[in-house]
């Protein structure tokens, strides 16, 4: 049988403090996050920039390096009026609807056993006008990729 020890002064203070957290409890944990959360990226950061130029060199000059570059074309490719084609226009288009419905189909999805009939109502008109936009791509050849 285990023998009980009595309660003094110093097992009541250790009980009081279990209880109650001290400012130094709660501002630590809080202090250490902080610190790892500005300390990591700057230190990777630091690392990127040694490493790198260690890998690279100190002077490398190359002339391209400072050429303006945009979308996969240098930056003196063509002139500022020429037209672009129709087809950069429609796959734009194409990839706005896709994404349109999936933005509106995850959310619907969540909700849809708290809105009953109506959320249904609601997907049908949402799949026809979608269905509107899909059916003007493909008349002006933007599901053709072959053209």
């Amino acid at each position: 049988m285990k023998e009980q020890v009595p309660m003094d002064a110093s097992n009541t203070v250790v009980a009081a403090a279990a209880v109650s957290p001290t400012t130094f409890d709660i501002v630590f944990p809080l202090t250490i996050l902080v610190v790892l959360a500005l300390g990591l990226p700057a230190a990777l950061f630091g690392l990127n920039v040694v490493l790198s130029k260690w890998a690279v060199g100190f002077n490398n000059q190359n002339p391209a390096k400072n050429e303006s570059y945009e979308s996969g074309l240098g930056a003196r490719y063509g002139t500022a009026t020429e037209k672009f084609s129709i087809k950069f226009y429609l796959v734009a288009m194409l990839f706005l609807a896709f994404d349109i419905e999936v933005a509106f189909l995850y959310p619907w999805a969540l909700q849809f056993n708290a809105g009953g009939w109506g959320m249904v109502g609601l997907l049908v008109v949402f799949l026809i006008l979608l269905e509107v936009g899909y059916l003007y791509l493909y008349r002006k050849g933007a599901l053709d990729w072959d053209k």
